[in-house]
């Protein structure tokens, strides 16, 4: 397969990424949603959670705030 291929195969959700901002590089914030999620599921007030996920996956608290927004948007397809 190549990459024109790939992209033929996937049109469609690449599309819809394009739609939402979403790049695939994003892929690597998955795990800081996940215990964002988590974290705000088990009633921690958002200003913890974003202190606790800056310091455990070394970001800034800025791009936390990006990522859970980014993440957090609806998505029509």
């Amino acid at each position: 397969m190549n990459a024109y291929e790939l992209l033929i195969l996937n049109r469609n959700i690449l599309q819809a990424m394009d739609g939402v901002s979403l790049d695939v590089g994003d892929v690597k914030y998955i795990p800081v949603y996940q215990d964002y999620v988590r974290l705000s599921q088990e009633g921690h007030k958002k200003t913890y959670i974003m202190q606790y996920l800056s310091d455990e996956y070394n970001i800034a608290e800025r791009t936390i705030y990006r990522i859970i927004d980014k993440f957090s948007t609806t998505v029509n397809i």
